[in-house]
């Protein structure tokens, strides 16, 4: 859909019956449609005795000039747009491409073994303005003689938290009729405004109970973290076994509320977030399928964007409601979804739940992974300092003196409570730290033993009077971390986590987030502390020398990009729980030799891929 088209709209009414007048208004218009019975829609129509018309004649001028055509689906992706960006964030709504919605649709009706549609109950638990229940009206009207009338009200189910989401949706379905010619007084519809997370669909819709549930489930669950839940949300979200493990994103449960309202050898299809194939926050999913041995098809898309409006890594999966010993996989991109392709099959016992699920090269992985010693038997890797208000606490000194540093020209803070520290993240364009250290405000102490604790406040305020008031003039802006937990530290200026406070003799610095032949730097400074990205700590530095090698060869990348989070651009995760696992070589002393001599990144390559491959063809 054209920019101007949405820049008119964002500056339009945003009332949601001014917005449905003028979409429904300017699709009438355009398309020539006459409308003489359906009330819900002659209801919406502009005339010229409204003080909407100019308005109206305004965007039909703007739509004929970037848009002749104006189609159905633009009509769909406008009724999506106009959702306010408060409840996106907080509903996870966002608009699925045709092609998408389509390929769902069709292989999930492909996939179930009964083809009487006659009797299809098709639902869509989160379902926006109506997409995919569009969608599903179109192959129902394909695949029978029924009406338009007859499908909404015997046929197609949906419910979604926001009362204009199903009035919407019930207004696109009444056009679409209207369209293909079908004018009747008023429609039936089985939709409901609700939570799909407490909503008892059997109590609620005599239809569902005696299906014993539905044959199809179509849809986009909401794309919400769990940072942006309200509390309700949250206490609900507890109600399902699937969000039994860390933070889990709103979309976790509703693999579970569909795979429960699914009829015996119906089929659910969704485009989701692919994170629960390998996170943490995925665990209680991934346990999930395991005990109840889901028959599930996964198309992962792994790092490709599909939705334009988010960075969201997706994948389309399948679930039909029989038991299967095996999940089926595959990466994809989403232009060779209509090309014949075969699944790879993984059986569930071969499959770790708490590690992840390593689903390519996953013989190699674990030949990798059974290679010597365990990467984290090694060593202490560790996610950089968190103090959650950076600009506070971490500045680059405009000026310094004998004893201070100068923030500005007003603000100066003592040199003996500051310490270096690095963004370990800037190693991917540079291994060159010098070029970005700066300084951090350090309120903590070490005792003879190395262990660290917060510096008293009223000792703070005696030995650094300077800093103290500096901290004190962020009060208010420190307790606000967290959401306002901040409130409840013990020492009010101390950082919001404690983590990486602990001194290292030697440590390897590399990115959290990197490509192929990402820089790392080792340090041998005590002081100098790290944010934002990863360390690998170790009293040898031999061990970090080696380690830092490794990171440049082609078997450790292929490692990492087989089991870890995609991100944008071929760039993944390298944090503590996607390298933990990988085998360190028992190099011998000869290796040893060699490898830390060696410079020439070709030659290393070659040398350790070699010792790696000795192991893994035997």
């Amino acid at each position: 859909m054209n920019q101007t088209i949405f820049s008119f709209l964002k500056k339009y009414d945003n009332n949601v019956l001014s917005i449905n007048r003028l979409l429904v208004s300017s699709f009438l218009s355009i398309k020539n449609i006459r409308v003489d019975n359906n009330r819900k829609i002659k209801n919406l129509i502009i005339t010229e005795l409204d003080d909407e018309f100019k308005r109206l004649q305004e965007f039909l001028i703007l739509i004929k000039k970037v848009d002749k055509e104006f189609c159905f689906e633009e009509l769909l992706e406008l009724f999506e747009f106009v959702i306010s960006p408060s409840d996106k964030l907080v509903n996870g709504a966002i608009y699925t491409p045709r092609y998408i919605r389509d390929y769902i649709t069709n292989k999930s009706f492909n996939l179930y073994h009964n083809k009487n549609f006659d009797d299809f109950k098709i639902v869509d638990i989160s379902c926006g303005c109506g997409g995919f229940l569009i969608n599903a009206v179109r192959l129902l009207k394909k695949y029978t003689k029924k009406s338009y009338k007859d499908i909404f009200s015997e046929n197609i189910f949906g419910i979604d938290i926001q009362n204009y989401s199903i009035e919407r949706t019930k207004i696109l379905l009444s056009l679409l009729a209207l369209e293909n010619g079908e004018d009747i007084e008023e429609f039936s519809f089985n939709l409901f405004e609700g939570d799909s997370l407490e909503f008892d669909w059997k109590k609620e819709s005599e239809q569902v109970k005696l299906n014993n549930g539905f044959d199809i489930i179509l849809g986009n669950p909401p794309y919400v973290c769990s940072r942006n839940m309200d509390s309700k949300t949250k206490s609900l979200m507890s109600n399902w076994s699937t969000c039994s493990t860390g933070h889990p994103d709103l979309y976790i449960p509703f693999f579970e509320i569909g795979y429960k309202l699914l009829k015996e050898n119906g089929v659910l299809g969704y485009i989701t977030v692919n994170s629960f194939i390998k996170s943490f926050n995925g665990k209680g999913i991934r346990k999930y399928f395991h005990e109840n041995k889901v028959d599930i098809k996964i198309i992962d898309f792994e790092d490709e964007q599909i939705f334009n409006s988010r960075m969201t890594y997706t994948s389309i999966c399948f679930l039909i409601n029989r038991k299967s010993e095996e999940i089926e996989y595959i990466p994809l991109r989403s232009n060779q979804l209509n090309e014949k392709f075969s699944f790879v099959k993984h059986k569930y016992d071969e499959l770790s739940i708490s590690n992840g699920w390593y689903l390519k090269n996953r013989n190699l992985i674990n030949k990798i992974e059974n290679i010597g010693t365990q990467f984290g038997e090694i060593y202490n890797t560790k996610s950089g300092i968190a103090t959650l208000k950076n600009k506070v606490y971490i500045f680059k000194p405009i000026k310094e003196t004998k004893k201070f540093y100068f923030i500005d020209d007003e603000i100066k803070i003592e040199k003996k409570i500051c310490k270096n520290v690095v963004n370990s993240n800037l190693l991917v364009k540079t291994d060159n730290i010098d070029s970005f250290i700066e300084k951090i405000i350090f309120p903590y102490e070490y005792d003879s033993d190395e262990q660290y604790s917060v510096i008293k406040e009223d000792k703070l305020q005696k030995k650094f009077p300077n800093t103290y008031e500096y901290l004190l003039s962020k009060k208010s802006e420190l307790a606000m971390r967290d959401k306002g937990k901040g409130k409840d530290y013990l020492y009010w200026y101390a950082f919001g986590r404690n983590q990486s406070l602990e001194k290292s003799k030697y440590k390897l610095l590399f990115p959290q987030l990197a490509r192929e032949g990402f820089k790392s730097c080792i340090s041998s400074d005590e002081d100098l502390y790290f944010y934002n990205g990863m360390g690998a700590l170790s009293d040898n530095l031999e061990d970090l020398q080696i380690l830092e090698k490794i990171f440049l060869t082609d078997i450790f990348w292929t490692y990492v990009s087989s089991i870890s989070k995609n991100y944008a651009s071929n760039y993944f995760s390298l944090g503590r729980n996607y390298i933990k696992h990988f085998g360190i070589y028992d190099f011998s002393n000869e290796d040893k030799e060699y490898i830390l001599r060696e410079n020439n990144v070709l030659s290393l390559n070659e040398y350790i891929n070699k010792l790696y491959y000795g192991v893994i063809n035997e």
